[in-house]
């Protein structure tokens, strides 16, 4: 079995050359957690390439932090790859299954995008819960990574689950933007808050969690014509993910 592993999203490919003593025991872990970007999703789009992602691991029991990095190491290398095409944001995305209808999650490290995206993927299409790249035609180009999951025996480590293992839904074939939402998560609040964010403000809450906006020719620009597009941007205050998830689903048109 090949220590190398061609993985896909954002409309490009990466190589990603496992190497050291337990190189193979990573292909293996890379494989399996994978599974979803193994094979390209448009082939006839994906014709950008990222710059390879070289690891070393002779230690197995540091199988889980390798993995973690390499995942960090993939998505820098795609972002690099579709910097100044498409408009990228930090953020989760899952789709209706039927109409291809996406709700983009919007938000910065720690607010619970990962679980709430986990959940809503149990039943509409999981996308990403990291990283969506959009078109100027608005289509999304899926990044169905592994989802980080921290063990419920120890909470500080993270296992990289593919989502086949975790029995997400698969993204429709052409995935469009349908809303944007941005997460404020407030731990202990029991109910959730929808509000609808100014023009401006939300070109601005959007901007800080974008990646390599400035590459892209015109790009706030870019960003207001998504805005006017699919708005108005939504910011979704809430406590746990499972208090959020009938507002979201609410959000997308999609009966409870």
């Amino acid at each position: 079995m090949s220590d190398v592993l061609r993985l896909h999203g954002l409309g490009a490919a990466v190589e990603v050359r496992c190497g050291g003593g337990a190189g193979p025991v990573h292909a293996a872990a890379m494989r399996e957690a994978w599974s979803r970007c193994l094979t390209p999703h448009d082939p006839t789009a994906e014709q950008h390439e990222g710059e390879p992602v070289d690891v070393s691991l002779d230690d197995p029991g540091r199988l889980a932090a390798t993995m973690q990095s390499t995942t960090q190491d993939v998505t820098r290398a795609l972002i690099g790859a579709r910097a100044g095409q498409l408009l990228m944001f930090h953020a989760g995305a899952v789709s209706d299954p039927l109409t291809g209808a996406t709700l983009v999650l919007v938000a910065r490290g720690g607010t619970g995008k990962t679980t709430l995206t986990r959940l809503l993927g149990e039943r509409l299409g999981y996308v990403t819960d990291e990283t969506v790249g959009i078109d100027a035609n608005g289509a999304i180009h899926p990044y169905p990574k592994p989802l980080s999951v921290r063990r419920p025996d120890e909470p500080r480590v993270k296992d990289e689950l593919s989502p086949d293992t975790l029995a997400l839904a698969p993204a429709p074939t052409s995935p469009r933007v349908s809303r944007l939402v941005l997460l404020e998560r407030k731990p202990g609040h029991r109910t959730a808050r929808v509000e609808e964010l100014a023009f401006m403000d939300a070109v601005f809450a959007l901007a800080e969690q974008s990646s390599s906006l400035h590459a892209l020719p015109k790009p706030l620009t870019r960003l207001a014509d998504l805005i006017d597009d699919v708005g108005p941007v939504i910011r979704l205050h809430y406590g746990e993910a499972a208090d959020a998830t009938s507002d979201a689903l609410g959000l997308l048109g999609v009966a409870l």
